[in-house]
């Protein structure tokens, strides 16, 4: 049974953890707060003062040490008080607040809700020398497997995004095969040749190849590649603050260029915030409508009934389509697509992806 509170969520990049300002964030319904410690390294605890409940986040670091703004009590990373303004306060080493393992990686700041957690897993590639990258952050109402499907489906992209990615006069067919990962699943697009969207046509020139991957606990990529390597990469971590509410961060990485890095993230930062927008705001309408007709259900596509992402027929056989694939390792298909590129995540392949999942994810 998958146990979001037992995987690596991150919360915030490192750039918004500044030194002697606390930060407030929610996982999966916990409230906690962020902050450096006096040697910088990143502490996460419950976002509360145990004299009188004050949320610490609104308080200050100071040493740091975490002050609370009601009445100065303050807290070391590991949930012990140290101080009580004008009492005499004898240390007996107990925390008096839940601390969580935190740490720094990718340029975010990770937390987990269990502890003895170990080291985040590489669910990302390191940035190397070669590209240019940013992050932007947002936050979303909306479930994860909405936020999942919407980041990783072409088909809405002529849509919902017309013009920037994709144009609806434009359709091609092309090759996908699909491999089974650990812990989610990868398609590979071939074919696909000149685009015809805005920001395609700015950072690409013949696409050779691209891939969409989605891995749990909720991480999907988006990759670009031409003939002389990257030429895109959109990772996005979508963390459950809440019940249909989502936290974002997303990677934007390009090949570097004779652009300066600089004027380059400061361009793309606004096309990029554009795409951003269209997206929360077509998934927040969707996610509200769809209270409002959930006895209604879904009509499903052609695609998504006779052929998912996974390349699995319909019926009884899904299960043993699923072991098979496992042992395989990889299945391919072709069809005639209305998009180019990215790889759509469907209904069966969501469920398949978070059927045991404890927290919000259907």
């Amino acid at each position: 049974m998958i146990d979001l509170r037992t995987y690596w969520h991150p919360l915030a990049t490192g750039a918004e953890l500044a030194r002697g300002k606390p930060l407030a964030r929610t996982l999966l319904g916990e409230p906690l707060v962020l902050f450096r410690d006096a040697s910088g390294q990143v502490a996460a605890l419950h976002d509360r003062c145990p004299h009188r409940h004050a949320p610490l986040s609104g308080g200050r670091v100071r040493n740091g040490e975490l002050e609370c703004p009601y009445h100065g009590w303050r807290f070391a990373a590991d949930g012990c008080c140290v101080a009580v303004p004008g009492m005499a306060l004898e240390k007996t080493g107990k925390p008096l607040l839940a601390s969580f393992p935190c740490q720094l990686a990718h340029g975010l700041v990770w937390a987990c809700l269990v502890p003895d957690a170990g080291t985040p897993p590489p669910v990302a590639p390191a940035i190397t020398a070669e590209v240019d990258h940013f992050f932007m952050t947002d936050t979303v109402n909306c479930t994860l497997q909405q936020a999942a499907e919407n980041f990783l489906d072409g088909f809405h992209t002529h849509f919902v995004h017309a013009g920037w990615i994709r144009r609806d006069n434009r359709r091609q067919q092309v090759q996908v095969s699909v491999h089974h990962l650990p812990d989610g699943v990868e398609a590979r697009y071939s074919g696909e040749g000149l685009q015809a969207g805005l920001i395609s046509s700015l950072l690409e020139g013949d696409r050779q190849g691209s891939m969409g991957r989605f891995r749990l606990p909720g991480v999907a990529e988006i990759e670009y590649r031409g003939q002389h390597g990257l030429n895109l990469l959109v990772t996005a971590w979508l963390t459950p603050e809440s019940a249909g509410r989502l936290h974002i961060h997303a990677r934007v990485a390009t090949r570097r260029g004779w652009l300066p890095g600089g004027l380059k993230r400061l361009f793309l930062r606004q096309l990029f915030g554009v795409i951003l927008r269209q997206d929360k705001q077509i998934l927040e309408q969707t996610s509200r409508n769809t209270g409002h007709f959930r006895e209604a259900g879904l009509e499903t596509p052609v695609l998504d009934s006779r052929l998912d992402l996974l390349g699995l027929p319909s019926g009884n056989c899904w299960r043993a389509q699923r072991r098979r694939l496992r042992m395989a390792g990889q299945r391919s298909a072709g069809f005639n697509e209305r998009m180019i590129g990215l790889a759509p995540i469907f209904a069966r392949t969501m469920r398949f992806l978070f059927r045991d999942a404890s927290h919000d994810a259907a």
